[in-house]
């Protein structure tokens, strides 16, 4: 587009330069030649470097000749020339109009000259550059003075169009050249200054006709409008005053550019939503901002944008829809945006005891205990084979009962009875026993061995002693490695159940939520589909007192940057787990709110880049968050507490509880099968065991 406005400018350029004038054109009165004089100094004295536009009318379109032209330098210039009619109405101009003056600002003119005497039409014109950012306003700019050009509603624009001069006619074609006093109108106050009186045989100095005015603006107090935000901006009651990075920033610019930065918050109570939709505008496009109109959240561009305030800080974003009411300054920092999540712990202490093994293990150990048992009770079985001692003990409930069943008056006999009372067994009956020879020994006494619990004695045979000794050295191996791994259980902390990802935030059914609709429309809008799902979820909320702790009952995951996200979880009173997703949503540029096509926003700019390349806006931001951790304090993780020692008390319940339900088992089976049995005499108990040593089978 610039290449294409300069080559039609060179075109237009040439065009004039060869031009013939015109024998039958009438002469320039002494207006028109005065003026074109006075035009032709202002144009050589304004250093043209690329390019000039010309808009004029009717009546001043035969000043602007070969010769007009060719005081710009000997140098060809482009050109732009455009003549309108008096009837044409500039601020709903055509589309031809609309590429004549973008061909101008997309060839970055560096003077505009307007010599239209409607000054209605001229104030139109202007209006529409302003609204649609047409041209560069801070550029130099021509005028004929009118007073119409002036009024109330013109101030705003005037602000803006700091580089403008105009000429006003004074009697015997003398002009004053004045422009607008300017810092004074940011204080409100529209009044334009003299610059020089001109009149023929004087010449104008460019130095002063386009003075730079933005460099000093000597001591002028301007409103900023500011909206606490961690880190950019915070309250501190030790100093009673305002502190973060953009105050830094903006004392740090208001000392390079001589202006007193005077802070105040908004009034909340009023509405600050400001409707963006084909209506608003008649030369709004109705799709810019999607279907239905989009509604702006921040109080801060509504003050800038209704002129209350001049600078607007508080952690804003260059989202689209800021750009129809104000202007943003380039980015003096980059925020990493995430979502605050509530945290979840795998807290099982009570079963500690059982973590160090898996599932797997755990019954890999309890089949060995049995195989184990086994093995020991086959060996000794097969041992008293050899020796030739087999007990009727061994496999005793895999016999079949070959005895008949005795007679129940048998037991009713008082001889039977007293032979029952006063058997001994003798010598040649007693069958020496070994440890093992009995099942429920072997599973007791390898389950002693595998807790450390030493043998009451050693087994009689050498293989017994043999694979007791093996089966220690598994026993050592089996009790160091639970050891180890359930004292790493007790140093380390319980794992955390965190939210990480867009991914995992969905998977968790949990709202998300932000504090301004601009957030939603960014997510509806993005080309992830996860982005967009995360979207259509996504509620707007404000912030409350309650919010940290709806955040940790997982009513809402919040919305925001990472330090505030910080900062929010350290003021949490609660003491709730709060977690800040590690992925970034995305690294969005954080800028500052200035007044539509503000003048001050090259410095503004310039500063910044400035302020950033010296690493003092890094430095403000270390002190801004220096008592913001990026974790949440961790656990000492060696010390032992009552949380971790939940499981032996676990382990002693389980033990009381398998002690009392095994001695009702014994009180049962002694009330419903001993006391019932017919040779149990409650005054002689050893009756009964007699009995059950000659006749186990009965």
């Amino acid at each position: 587009m610039r290449w294409l406005g300069i080559l039609i400018g060179a075109y237009i350029s040439l065009a004039m330069a060869i031009l013939i004038p015109n024998p039958n054109q009438p002469p320039l009165n002494g207006y028109e030649m005065h003026l074109k004089i006075l035009l032709q100094k202002i144009l050589w004295v304004a250093n043209v470097k690329r390019c000039f536009g010309v808009i004029t009318d009717d009546l001043h379109y035969p000043i602007y000749d070969r010769i007009f032209f060719e005081s710009v330098g000997r140098q060809v210039k482009p050109i732009f020339v455009m003549r309108s009619n008096a009837s044409e109405d500039l601020q709903r101009p055509s589309k031809q109009v609309e590429l004549f003056v973008g061909a101008i600002k997309s060839s970055d003119c560096d003077l505009t000259i307007i010599t239209i005497l409607n000054g209605w039409q001229v104030q139109r014109f202007l209006g529409y550059i302003y609204e649609n950012r047409s041209l560069n306003m801070q550029k130099k700019l021509v005028l004929l003075h009118d007073s119409r050009l002036f009024e109330s509603d013109m101030i705003h624009l005037w602000s803006v169009f700091i580089g403008a001069i105009f000429l006003k006619r004074q009697l015997d074609n003398k002009y004053t050249i004045s422009t607008i006093a300017f810092p004074g109108i940011l204080s409100g106050v529209l009044v334009t200054k003299n610059i020089v009186n001109w009149e023929l045989g004087k010449g104008v100095n460019g130095s002063i006709l386009f003075a730079d005015k933005t460099s000093n603006l000597f001591g002028t107090p301007l409103p900023v409008a500011i909206s606490e935000h961690v880190p950019m901006v915070l309250w501190a009651n030790a100093t009673n005053s305002f502190q973060g990075v953009e105050v830094e920033i903006m004392n740090a610019l208001g000392k390079a550019l001589n202006f007193r930065p005077v802070y105040y918050k908004p009034n909340q109570t009023e509405n600050m939503d400001w409707e963006l939709d084909g209506a608003a505008d008649g030369n709004a496009d109705p799709d810019a901002y999607g279907q239905n109109g989009t509604h702006i959240d921040s109080m801060l561009v509504n003050e800038v944008a209704d002129h209350s305030a001049r600078f607007a800080i508080g952690d804003l974003h260059p989202f689209q829809v800021y750009l129809k009411l104000v202007e943003l300054s380039a980015p003096h920092n980059f925020e990493c945006l995430t979502f605050l999540t509530p945290e979840s712990s795998t807290d099982n202490s009570w079963q500690t005891f059982i973590l160090p093994f898996s599932a797997g293990m755990w019954a890999g150990v309890l089949l060995s205990l049995f195989v184990v048992g086994t093995v020991f009770y086959a060996i000794s079985f097969l041992n008293a084979i050899i020796n030739g001692n087999v007990s009727s003990e061994f496999f005793r409930c895999l016999r079949q009962k070959r005895t008949l069943p005795m007679d129940p008056k048998i037991y009713r006999r008082i001889s039977f009875r007293i032979a029952i009372s006063r058997y001994r067994p003798s010598r040649e009956d007693r069958i020496p026993r070994d440890l093992f020879d009995g099942y429920a020994n072997c599973i007791l006494l390898t389950y002693s061995m595998l807790l450390y619990v030493a043998l009451p004695r050693m087994p009689r045979n050498w293989p017994l002693r043999v694979l007791t000794g093996w089966y220690w050295i598994y026993c050592i191996l089996l009790v160091a490695t639970y050891r180890a791994s359930f004292t790493a259980i007790l140093a380390n902390p319980a794992a955390r159940v965190t939210i990480d990802t867009l991914e995992d935030l969905l998977r968790s059914h949990i709202p998300p939520s932000a504090g301004a609709n601009e957030n939603r429309q960014f997510f509806l809008g993005a080309n992830d589909e996860i982005a967009r799902k995360v979207g259509e979820k996504m509620e707007v909320i404000g912030y409350s007192d309650d919010l940290t702790s709806r955040i940790a009952k997982g009513q809402c995951a919040y919305y925001d940057n990472e330090f505030y996200l910080r900062y929010l979880r350290v003021t949490d009173e609660s003491g709730s787990a709060l977690h800040i997703m590690k992925e970034c949503v995305l690294h969005m540029p954080v800028v500052l709110a200035m007044e539509k096509n503000s003048a001050l926003k090259p410095r503004i700019d310039g500063s910044i880049q400035h302020l950033a390349e010296g690493g003092l806006i890094s430095k403000w931001l270390k002190d801004a968050i220096q008592h913001l951790p990026a974790e949440a304090v961790a656990q000492q993780e060696a010390l032992m507490n009552i949380q971790k020692f939940w499981s032996s008390f676990v382990a002693l319940c389980v033990g009381y509880v398998i002690s009392i339900l095994t001695l009702l088992a014994e009180r049962w089976h002694f009330k419903h099968i001993v006391m019932k049995h017919p040779m149990y005499d409650v005054y002689n108990p050893s009756l009964y065991y007699n009995f059950k040593r000659m006749y186990p089978q009965h």
